[in-house]
């Protein structure tokens, strides 16, 4: 009888640590999905699984940096509106808009295949990197996100209210509404 029980609470962990496993998943693939809406509809060139790709990049940047992929989303639309060849006047680049001439050396280390400024166009690499130089700043803001945002962008206030209010709406499912210019 004792050994019954034993099996049965062993039973019932296992259950109970795959209904766990399963919400985690669902919450990943929700977050990836409203991620992939709002990149197509703020750039509407980009496919669907382009933007799907995208949206894993940044769920996968976001886990291993342990940040809101709402915000690196957020970001990814106010810094480059979605646009992974994006080549700033200042020298910022791909989709996170990382400064290349002020991160170059910590870039090539990094990532060795990365010898010059438009190899750093690679979305994989942008994201990673960006996230990277993004939890710093937050942590440098004490986790704070506005302030995150702010120290990022190099003290773009207004910058920051736009990825805040993509971030509520993103939370709040509402992709839909979040309202872009495009960059000339």
């Amino acid at each position: 009888m004792k050994n019954f029980m034993l099996t049965r609470r062993k039973f019932l962990l296992v259950v109970l640590l795959l209904l766990v496993i399963a919400s985690v998943a669902e919450a990943k693939t929700s977050k990836a999905q409203n991620i992939a809406e709002l990149f197509t509809r703020v750039n509407p060139s980009l496919s669907a699984k382009k933007a799907k790709d995208y949206a894993t990049v940044v769920i996968n940047a976001s886990e291993k940096h342990k940040q809101d992929p709402y915000a690196i989303a957020a970001l990814i639309v106010h810094e480059s509106t979605v646009n992974p060849n994006a080549i700033s006047k200042g020298g910022d680049y791909g989709l996170m808009q990382v400064r290349w001439k002020v991160h170059e050396k910590a870039i090539k280390k990094e990532f060795p295949k990365v010898k010059k400024a438009k190899d750093f166009l690679d979305v994989r690499i942008n994201v990673l990197y960006g996230t990277e130089v993004f939890a710093y700043c937050m942590k440098k803001a004490n986790n704070d996100l506005r302030g995150g945002v702010v120290r990022y962008s190099g003290g773009n206030g207004k910058l920051a209210e736009k990825v805040l209010a993509t971030v509520r709406e993103l939370q709040g499912g509402a992709a839909k509404k979040v309202k872009v210019k495009k960059k000339k």
